[in-house]
């Protein structure tokens, strides 16, 4: 279990990522490294995922669309309705930008939704808004 501070959110803060490429867990875990000083969990697969949702509390969870088995917005709808995480902040972060995607985003429950390649106020700017708000925010 590893819990971070964000002093924007008044505490201790636990993020999860799930993001099949290595690369883009770099980045997003570099981004988090230098906006509050800590790392965050990463996992490969929905799969692994939904396993560690269902077992661990988070506050916030970064999630890719294309991922193998199951893909980014299968999971949110199960986050959702299966394992009943409703009020689970969700960021997609996705190089998966076509209009249907990103509505399928936001209707499975997504708050955010961040194209790839992340830039890094954007990032922060949106985590610490969705952190902030019950607020549904615009694609970035």
């Amino acid at each position: 279990m590893v819990w971070y501070y964000c002093d924007y959110a008044g505490g201790y803060m636990k993020f999860l990522y799930v993001e099949d490429k290595p690369m883009n867990t770099r980045v997003l875990r570099l981004f988090v490294e230098q906006l509050w000083g800590e790392d965050l969990v990463a996992v490969e697969t929905a799969e692994e995922g939904l396993d560690l949702i269902g077992k661990e509390d988070f506050d916030l969870v970064f999630m890719d669309i294309n991922l193998p088995q199951m893909n980014g917005i299968d999971a949110i709808r199960y986050i959702k309705n299966k394992l009943n995480k409703t009020t689970l902040p969700i960021i997609v972060v996705s190089a998966a930008t076509d209009t249907n995607i990103i509505e399928d985003a936001y209707e499975s429950g997504c708050r955010a939704f961040i194209k790839k390649p992340v830039k890094i106020m954007d990032f922060k700017r949106i985590t610490e808004r969705v952190l902030k708000t019950d607020e549904t925010i615009a694609v970035a």
